[in-house]
């Protein structure tokens, strides 16, 4: 019998998912640099069998390598064993360090499931296979130091109608010491159809192309919708009306 290990990789999860094998909660940070600090986690076992997890913190390509906080961050225990059902508290300690510039920086914790020992067993003329899904989690812990500066464009602004859902795309260009984080807003003329939310979050610096499918409601086509997208600040970025 062999057992085939897939890894489901799960980016900036905003709620629990009890279909995982665990969960996290909180699943997001905001940190000061300005002096030490210690926060908590707590971690769901959402299964009838234990489990081990590995903690560790690493870079987001996506947000910019280099302003990582990985040197200033420790977690502890980095070894989780869950009981089946239990629950555990971890905890991560912030230890800025004074030679930081000012500005936004990012890392990722990553909880990764530790997989049971794979046994292979010989079968007589067939193979049969079970799955095992390995879970993994990140959550974001941003860190902020001194003066902010929220500088940078969003262009080549489109908006796609299929069906029932609209797709926003834009590529965004940050030059500030921040990233950008960009809300939508999109209502339909003349209709009670409409859409918010976060629309994306550029790099850190330079450039990042941003994407978001969302569910606007069927017969739109050929209507009019007026698209909002600002920033953290309010600072409107794009401000038009579509065919959709």
């Amino acid at each position: 019998m062999k057992k085939l290990l897939f890894i489901i990789l799960l980016l900036n999860i905003s709620i629990l998912s009890y279909s995982l094998n665990f969960s996290v909660a909180p699943t997001g940070f905001s940190v000061g640099l300005s002096k030490p600090s210690t926060h908590e986690i707590t971690i769901l076992n959402n299964t009838t069998e234990p489990l081990r997890l590995n903690a560790v913190f690493h870079s987001d390509p996506a947000f910019g390598e280099d302003y990582n906080l990985n040197s200033n961050l420790t977690v502890f225990p980095k070894t989780i064993s869950l009981k089946p059902a239990g629950k555990q508290t971890v905890r991560f300690r912030v230890k800025p360090d004074s030679k930081l510039e000012n500005g936004e920086y990012k890392s990722l914790l990553t909880f990764t499931e530790v997989p049971g020992e794979i046994k292979t067993t010989a079968e007589s003329n067939e193979t049969s296979s079970n799955l095992k899904f390995i879970t993994e989690i990140n959550i974001s812990v941003y860190g902020y130091k001194g003066d902010l500066t929220h500088k940078g464009t969003l262009s080549d602004v489109k908006l796609a109608y299929n069906g029932a859902s609209a797709v926003i795309s834009a590529s965004s260009f940050s030059e500030g010491n921040t990233s950008l984080k960009f809300s939508y807003s999109l209502k339909v003329q003349g209709s009670n159809a409409e859409a918010s939310g976060l629309f994306g979050i550029s790099a850190r610096e330079g450039n990042k192309d941003l994407s978001l499918s969302t569910q606007l409601g069927p017969n739109l086509k050929g209507k009019k919708a007026k698209l909002v997208i600002t920033d953290q600040d309010g600072k409107v970025y794009y401000d038009k009306v579509h065919t959709l």
